[in-house]
């Protein structure tokens, strides 16, 4: 991502405060396939409720995310509920994934087509990765994100090769956005 990126982030989750008052629509695609215990990596989650929730569940969940900002917040959110959650900021574009393994990956509204190798790697037999990342149809409704940040219609299918799929599905949602959710596993 880049300074630029860092910053841009920054800047957004400064504004907004304490990140954005919703989580995406991963939390519950995910819920009917997480272990009731175990650990879990959040990409990309600083500003999103959603590690918390995970948490709740009985998760260990680390956040990792680019913006320092975002994972201030993400500790004072988990702080304030007393729910214990661990962060790592790193840079995905240029930085390693935390070294795992983790027994689930998400991935909500963040695309790094080169990441989805090192994500694959760090989950065990049984791991689970979760996504839910807006497509190109999204573009129909809304000009953000920007057409490098969106999925091709099913692309995902590639870029978690080798795993197995439990469930795929692109369509419009209630959110409004053209997405694609997928659950699979090692």
């Amino acid at each position: 991502m880049g300074a630029s990126d860092r910053d841009r982030w920054n800047d957004k989750w400064a504004e907004r405060g304490v990140g954005t008052s919703h989580g995406s629509q991963l939390v519950e695609l995910i819920r009917p396939h997480l272990p009731s215990s175990g650990r879990l990596l959040d990409i990309a989650g600083g500003g999103s409720p959603d590690s918390l929730t995970l948490a709740r569940i009985g998760l260990d969940v680390t956040v990792c995310d680019v913006s320092d900002v975002g994972l201030i917040q993400a500790r004072q959110r988990a702080l304030s509920e007393d729910i214990i959650i661990s962060t790592v900021e790193a840079d995905l574009d240029v930085d390693p994934v935390p070294p795992g393994p983790w027994d689930v990956i998400t991935v909500a509204n963040y695309l790094n087509r080169d990441l989805f190798p090192a994500l694959v790697a760090e989950l065990p037999p049984g791991g689970i990765l979760a996504v839910v990342i807006a497509t190109v149809t999204n573009l129909e409704r809304s000009e953000k994100p920007g057409r490098r940040f969106l999925l091709e219609t099913s692309e995902i299918l590639g870029l978690a090769t080798p795993l197995n799929v439990i469930h795929h599905s692109e369509e419009w949602r209630s959110n409004n956005r053209h997405e694609c959710h997928l659950v699979a596993s090692r």
